[in-house]
């Protein structure tokens, strides 16, 4: 089965959100393994872009946090400390839930 490029860049996202191991994406996908070795290697093995595009984070509460971008990901610094780093742009929307989530949280 051959697979776009656009659309195996799209599963690839997907694969990087599920939390599945390969072998089961693979059989949910009904993809050969060893392609999909094949992909996600050639994906680790690309440079990693010289500029960072990531999407405005805001944060509207009482948290006050410090964010610094050094051109390979994004680093955020908690008012407690704590320090997220987000290294792909598909990783965005878990640290957005995250935020979210500590903030809903009860302060003590």
């Amino acid at each position: 089965m051959l697979v776009a490029a656009d659309q195996r860049e799209a599963l690839l996202d997907e694969f990087e959100r599920s939390g599945l191991s390969g072998m089961a994406f693979c059989r949910l996908h009904r993809l050969t393994y060893p392609t999909f070795a094949t992909w996600v290697q050639k994906r680790r093995r690309r440079p990693a872009a010289q500029s960072a595009a990531f999407a405005e984070v805001v944060i509207e509460s009482r948290t006050e946090a410090a964010v610094a971008s050094d051109g390979q990901g994004l680093r955020l610094t908690l008012a407690s400390g704590t320090t997220l780093e987000v290294t792909r742009r598909s990783q965005l929307p878990l640290l957005v839930e995250l935020l979210r989530s500590l903030d809903s949280q009860p302060s003590c």
